[in-house]
């Protein structure tokens, strides 16, 4: 069984490995600093998923409102669960979760951006019922 929770600083390390996972190298200070600044706003979650009493997986979340429409949005930032412990329903289980917390918020939608690399995620999100919206642009800030 799968337990879902908001994450704690003694959390930071074993979130440092799945960002690892991912391709990000962060150090435990700054996760550390992450779950305090998000732990103090209520539009910004990390939560972790526990899985045979070890923590599987993470995924962040950030409620945003929209001006033009009636509902907010929401989108996860980050999404990893263990590469060892994948199959066990972790990520879907993370993604009902945060599908609850949008909805209680009254979001119309729930987005996310996936790196055109990851295709295992891919097929994932696709199997979740998440549509492809291929459009994306941004800009790295100096």
């Amino acid at each position: 069984m799968v337990i879902v929770r908001k994450a704690h600083l003694k959390d930071a390390p074993v979130i440092k490995s799945l960002l690892a996972q991912l391709g990000y190298d962060q150090d435990v200070a700054s996760i550390e600093k992450k779950i305090s600044e998000f732990d103090q706003n209520h539009d910004q979650y990390i939560l972790v998923a526990e899985y045979q009493q070890q923590i599987a997986g993470f995924l962040s979340l950030s409620m945003i409102p929209q001006l033009a429409l009636q509902g907010d949005f929401a989108r996860i930032a980050y999404l990893c669960v263990d590469e060892k412990l994948r199959g066990q329903k972790v990520g879907q289980t993370l993604l009902a979760y945060a599908e609850d917390i949008a909805k209680e918020r009254g979001c119309d939608r729930l987005e996310l951006h996936s790196s055109d690399h990851r295709k295992q995620a891919h097929q994932f999100y696709l199997a979740q019922d998440y549509e492809d919206s291929p459009k994306y642009f941004r800009k790295f800030l100096k």
